[in-house]
């Protein structure tokens, strides 16, 4: 009989998340492996051996978590292909790549070095929300099964890396006299990379490439603003055009700009929104999550696009993006998404390349940045709140928003952001840290202000005191 209790904290929202041999351990990747092929098989039942991909970053945990994953899935009777250590996106592309049932990456993300957890796709769509909660049921439950499946290892880099490049693999000029700064930050995207530019034309310094779980040089967090130090460090010593960060798993990027300006992910998908190639007039909708400002949201509507407002949340977006087929979405946090030459999921290093394909076609990131209007935006700030009532306290704030303004001023998409004669403002819960997450933007800087003090006078009412937490 196989039964098993997660620790109810690491079935989050968008994935499986925990603290390594304290909320999450080897047995839960075991029972999430069981339980997870067995839901495979549940959902294809006309396939006897269903083909499960995993893969894994590069943190220290890693390794023994895969193993376990890896035991779980032959338990059930899955036929598994090993693809070992890569950014999360190569993972994404041996699913489509193998035409897989399932696939799971072992990855804590951009989280601490003693975090890890599993993302996890099904079909070729995100398994998250409901699905994890399931399974989390599926587990206490139990069922006696068993099977005697198979694994084996397989090599997808060379074919990842040649799909990731396609985009300039015929662009002869452009980007020979550009100097490129990457920061890999100890985290699996660094081998790919480190491939990838060799590759390129122009001249590429890449810092931080060896894979470390320890990750020695920063965290790898590239919205982070102390973690961007050495990027701009490095750009400035080399007089760099463009400098290029990642997180731990390759799947979200930052940017810095000639100028040195750090360029959030919303204003950075409005000019990546000039690369798309459309095949369908009607599918001309770009997709910004709820955290973005209105300015990335008009200039997209300027390029000729369409442009929706969405939840935050890496599989929420696909998810959307694949209702109303977007050929382009991106979050502040950095996570950008292609659907119109590639396949819709969050991938860093194709954005990058679709990034310098724009600077190979004579685009000037720099420019598009300085062109905007004057903004009186926050950045994203997160304020601490546990897990535990983060949400129900949305709730509340949710439910008194909504008394005090009128509903066309408001979006409950994703927490509540409101619009009134000042600009905007958002309250929502993380759904991968303990915080809510906070942003603002007014029409002035005293616009901003009062945007501040209505934001603050609304947590306060709840009992946080957000200036402890600046």
């Amino acid at each position: 009989m196989y039964k098993h209790i997660f620790d109810p904290t690491i079935l989050r929202s968008y994935d499986i998340r925990g603290i390594f041999e304290k909320t999450l351990n080897q047995n839960d990747a075991f029972m999430l492996g069981y339980f997870f092929g067995i839901t495979v098989k549940n959902n294809n039942p006309s396939i006897n051996s269903p083909l499960i991909i995993i893969g894994m970053d590069g943190r220290l945990s890693s390794p023994i978590l895969e193993l376990n994953l890896n035991d779980g899935l032959k338990k059930s009777g899955c036929e598994v292909y090993r693809i070992g250590m890569g950014p999360t996106p190569m993972l994404y592309f041996a699913s489509h790549h193998f035409k897989a049932d399932g696939a799971i990456h072992v990855t804590g993300s951009h989280n601490p070095k003693n975090y890890n957890g599993f993302k996890i796709v099904m079909n070729q769509k995100s398994f998250f929300g409901e699905d994890i909660q399931k399974l989390g049921q599926f587990a206490k439950t139990g069922i006696d099964e068993t099977h005697n499946g198979n694994s084996q290892k397989v090599n997808i880099n060379d074919a990842y890396i040649e799909k990731v490049i396609e985009p300039i693999t015929n662009i002869a000029h452009g980007l020979e006299n550009k100097t490129i700064v990457w920061d890999c930050g100890n985290g699996a995207a660094g081998p790919s990379i480190d491939i990838i530019t060799k590759k390129l034309p122009g001249n590429h310094i890449v810092l931080f490439s060896d894979v470390d779980g320890n990750f020695p040089n920063h965290h790898p967090d590239p919205t982070d603003a102390s973690t961007l130090k050495f990027l701009s460090s490095k750009m400035k010593e080399v007089k760099a055009d463009l400098g290029i960060g990642f997180d731990g798993d390759g799947d979200r990027l930052g940017v810095i700009d000639k100028q040195g300006r750090p360029i959030a992910g919303d204003l950075l998908t409005a000019f990546l929104s000039k690369s798309l190639n459309i095949k369908n007039e009607k599918n001309k909708t770009v997709i910004l999550d709820i955290k973005s400002s209105h300015i990335a949201f008009n200039k997209i509507l300027e390029n000729g696009f369409n442009a929706e407002i969405w939840k935050t949340g890496h599989s929420q977006i696909k998810k959307r993006m694949k209702e109303i087929n977007a050929p382009l979405a991106g979050e502040m946090s950095g996570h950008i998404f292609f659907a119109d030459d590639y396949y819709g999921y969050d991938d860093a290093l194709y954005a990058s390349i679709r990034l310098l394909k724009l600077l190979a076609n004579g685009y000037k990131l720099e420019e598009f940045i300085s062109s905007l209007p004057l903004t009186f935006a926050s950045p994203e700030i997160k304020v601490n709140c546990s897990d535990k009532i983060k949400f129900d306290l949305i709730a509340r704030i949710s439910k008194q928003a909504l008394k005090d303004y009128l509903p066309n001023d408001v979006i409950t998409l994703d927490g509540i952001r409101a619009q009134n004669k000042y600009g905007w403002w958002l309250i929502r819960a993380s759904n991968t840290e303990a915080a809510i997450v906070v942003r603002f933007e007014g029409s002035s800087q005293k616009n901003k202000d009062l945007l501040l003090l209505e934001v603050e006078k609304r947590l306060k009412d709840e009992g946080l005191t957000w200036e402890l937490n600046k």
